[in-house]
């Protein structure tokens, strides 16, 4: 609390801007109708393909929560075999037996799988996953299996109460799909045949809605991979998926409570938010640096999230974006918390940061920013991510050159015109006799 204090006392001072720029590095090959945006970096080991279809959340209709992961899930578990493996094994399992990684992951406007691997085994993976994509296993035996990978997953996602929380500000949010629990629910996923799945796949998985993102230790191996996986899908273009649409908040926080198996309360604040290529996203994510240090304890080592008393996740993977920011109850009282966090916002819009504190929050910013886009997998859904969403391939490297130019004036308008208004998720432990 000293250090909220502390920091809306000394709101008061004008700080002026620094310039830099940072230089494009994407290549784009074409692929036959399709294209790859390759991000080359030959000191790494390894190399991430990721495909993109335009197969996400905003594809779903209200009855169809679920689909668009039950497909990407029987994408990895259908079974295939190479000359000399033996018997067929779910191609998740293959690839990882011959040294790769496969991972789907479902957004509003797409669903991506990351197949990462040396690029000399790459001409080994690239067929099996090809092979999948084209044509996926609907026998019930596969259908299971991912019925039930999909039902274990999402049980594990409910016994975090960030991820609940987060959920139910979405839902609060956004219409449609975009307001969709990314993996559907139990009950909705039973309610799927395979009529139903493979509809949905034929119906989305098509070329013209497709593209590749390469990065890594790029070359022959990977566009090779990537105009293979293209060219497994079926040729065609699909509509575009409008943009979602969402409620506006009110003068009056919702308030959206349930009740899980949590030891402590969490509260999680729902913002509208900058999307990516929106020109005030760099002071947003100033101003989340600023949130997310108004509790922070001193500590030698960075803090896992569950020992930390508050957080943030910025959903700028769907435009019109989400910022959502949430606070450990057993860690910092929540009506405490809550209070400081409004009184901060506020104080924020009100007077333009000091310039040794504006300069702080801009380089945590920075940092926080690089930190988003280590691995090759977050590198390739920067790239793609930005492609989605009609910017360019680079989009996400302008934006540490962004922060730098940020004003007191740019933080105070962000202030007032994203995060005076906001919606109250409440996670509260489940006593006996409670539900939902």
């Amino acid at each position: 609390m000293t250090r909220i204090l502390a920091a809306i006392a000394a709101l008061t001072v004008f700080a002026a801007p620094v310039a830099s720029n940072a230089a494009a590095a994407t290549q784009v090959v074409d692929l036959d109708g399709a294209r790859a945006y390759v991000r080359a970096d030959a000191g790494a080991p390894l190399a991430a393909v990721q495909l993109f279809v335009r197969a996400g959340l905003a594809r779903e209709t209200d009855a169809q929560n679920g689909l668009a992961a039950l497909v990407a899930e029987l994408v990895l578990r259908t079974p295939v075999s190479s000359p000399g493996s033996g018997p067929a094994t779910p191609l998740v399992d293959a690839v990882s037996a011959r040294g790769g990684s496969l991972a789907y992951f479902v957004s509003s406007g797409y669903v991506r799988f990351n197949l990462q691997a040396p690029p000399e085994t790459l001409p080994a993976l690239t067929p099996m996953l090809a092979k999948a994509l084209a044509a996926p296993a609907y026998d019930p035996a596969t259908l299971a299996a991912a019925r039930g990978a999909l039902s274990s997953q999402i049980s594990e996602d409910e016994k975090d109460p960030r991820l609940v929380g987060l959920a139910m500000l979405r839902a609060s949010y956004y219409r449609g799909g975009a307001a969709f629990p990314p993996l559907g629910t139990p009950a909705t996923l039973l309610a799927f045949g395979p009529a139903d799945i493979k509809a949905f796949h034929d119906r989305w998985y098509v070329r013209g809605n497709a593209y590749v993102a390469e990065v890594g230790r790029t070359g022959p191996a990977t566009d090779a991979a990537s105009r293979a996986l293209v060219a497994a899908l079926p040729g065609g273009n699909a509509p575009t998926a409008n943009v979602p649409d969402t409620r506006p908040y009110a003068a009056e926080p919702r308030r959206l409570i349930t009740h899980r198996d949590v030891l402590s309360p969490y509260v999680v604040l729902g913002f509208a938010a900058p999307s990516l290529g929106d020109g005030d996203f760099a002071a947003a994510l100033v101003i989340r640096s600023l949130l997310t240090d108004a509790f922070a304890r001193p500590s030698a080592t960075t803090r896992p999230a569950a020992l930390r008393g508050i957080g943030t996740v910025y959903g700028y993977d769907v435009a019109p974006a989400q910022m959502a920011l949430w606070i450990n109850g057993a860690l910092v009282d929540p009506s405490t918390g809550l209070g400081a966090v409004s009184a901060l916002v506020r104080a924020t819009g009100d007077k333009p940061l000091p310039a040794p504190l504006l300069n702080r929050y801009k380089d945590r910013a920075r940092g926080e920013w690089q930190l988003e886009a280590l691995s090759l997998g977050d590198r390739a859904w920067s790239i793609g991510n930005a492609v989605s969403q009609g910017l360019d391939p680079d989009a996400a490297d302008a934006v540490s050159a962004a922060i730098a130019q940020v004003t007191p004036a740019d933080v105070q308008r962000v202030a007032k015109r994203y995060f005076l208004k906001f919606d109250v998720a409440l996670i509260l432990p489940r006593t006996q006799g409670q539900g939902g």
